[in-house]
């Protein structure tokens, strides 16, 4: 027998209580000993006893009268009532506080070894998951992540407290009467999962490959969305799903700023020339595959080198950004636009004939030609085009507009040439 069991005896009678200790001791690892029912209370609030075993009938306080004490403090606690056969009064008080047994006396001491091992047993495994579930909830505590675990029918059965605080819930109820789903916590994001209409999105996420599997969810009271990386774990044998939340929004925020240092030209804040390489490559792809006319454009400022002779390096740069911010602040949404390098810039214009593309070019050219830069300085520039073709590569479509815009130098600036 377990030894941390802790049982309370209540009998008045000196003969019953000394003949009932053995057997008593030898169920528990502590025996406490009372001869009536006040005192009997006085013990239990001073010792906490896993189960009470205990005579009905008794001076000062009698046995259900204490108990009925002891259930208002501890509406759970484990009751063993001794009765003789006159008291069968007591018995339908006694049922309705719901005591785990009745011995009749005199006691049969094989039948209370019984209903003590049999309550034993319920202590221990109560005891047991209530371990488990401390380490469960401590290990959950611990982990810096969002955790929750459904059942088989999809039904919450734990939010670890990284999850309540992140949401400013007390606990399971409150989250569920606030909530009907956890998807509902979603925020629809370009790049991000999100439910679709009368889906169930545990089957959906389970199903999305890792580097798809991101969620942006709101914290509770503030304006700032949170990104999130979702995996789970399916314990087979009960059929629970075990997910975890993780929090990446300062890893997504640092790989979008890397990304932006990546492709941002560092002098006109605008794109760069690896910025136009990967979206060219796009385009090019997606010309060849749905045949639409698409045009590229570069441009070069007439006679820089010399203009940066005359006024400076530093009056050059302030042209160069004034220059792109000109030129980007007017392009289509679909256009790119970036530099190249020096003072060369392309534009790409999907969707657009070659004519198009020449009264775009006509049309910047001009606008160029008559915006007053930096201390009231005029700037031209020269513009070559290219349309695509079905047998073009990246290389053949950059010489031909590269021909175009040394024709256009070779034929006196300030001009556009195809």
């Amino acid at each position: 027998m377990d030894n941390n069991i802790t049982i309370l005896y209540v009998e008045d009678e000196e003969k019953i209580r000394i003949n009932t200790k053995r057997p008593l001791e030898s169920l528990s690892h502590t025996l406490i000993m009372a001869s009536n029912g006040q005192e009997g209370l006085e013990y239990y609030k001073k010792y906490k006893p896993d189960i009470i075993v205990s005579d009905i009938n008794m001076p000062l306080m009698n046995g259900i009268d204490m108990v009925k004490a002891i259930k208002k403090i501890d509406k759970n606690q484990h009751i063993l009532f001794t009765t003789a056969h006159s008291e069968n009064h007591h018995f339908i008080d006694a049922i309705e506080m719901q005591v785990d047994g009745y011995i009749i006396k005199p006691i049969d001491y094989d039948l209370l070894e019984d209903k003590i091992i049999h309550i034993t047993k319920q202590i221990l495994a109560n005891r047991k998951l209530k371990e488990q579930n401390i380490l469960i909830n401590e290990i959950a505590r611990l982990q810096d992540s969002l955790l929750f675990v459904v059942d088989k029918d999809k039904k919450i059965l734990f939010l670890n407290e990284k999850f309540l605080a992140f949401f400013n819930t007390k606990d399971i109820e409150e989250f569920n009467q606030n909530c009907k789903t956890i998807s509902d916590l979603f925020i629809k994001n370009s790049g991000c999962f999100y439910p679709k209409p009368d889906r169930d999105w545990i089957d959906d996420i389970k199903k999305t490959i890792d580097e798809k599997r991101r969620v942006i969810a709101l914290k509770d009271k503030e304006e700032e969305l949170h990104t999130f990386v979702v995996s789970f774990k399916e314990i087979q044998e009960s059929e629970h799903l075990i997910f975890i939340f993780t929090e990446i929004t300062n890893l997504s925020m640092e790989r979008k700023q890397l990304k932006k240092e990546v492709y941002l030209d560092k002098l006109t804040q605008i794109p760069n020339r690896a910025y136009f390489e990967k979206s060219f490559s796009i385009e090019m792809k997606r010309y060849k595959r749905e045949d639409m006319s698409s045009s590229l454009i570069i441009l070069d400022i007439d006679k820089f080198k010399n203009f940066n002779d005359s006024y400076g390096y530093q009056v050059g740069d302030e042209v160069l950004i004034e220059l792109a911010s000109l030129i980007y602040v007017n392009k289509r949404e679909t256009d790119i636009f970036t530099r190249w390098g020096g003072e060369e810039f392309v534009k790409l214009l999907p969707n657009t004939s070659l004519l198009n593309t020449v009264k775009v070019a006509n049309k910047l050219r001009e606008r160029i030609e008559n915006h007053l830069f930096i201390n009231d300085l005029r700037v031209t520039c020269s513009f070559g085009i290219a349309e695509f073709r079905q047998e073009d590569e990246q290389s053949s479509i950059l010489k031909r507009a590269d021909d175009a815009l040394y024709r256009a130098k070779e034929n006196g600036r300030n001009r556009v040439e195809y």
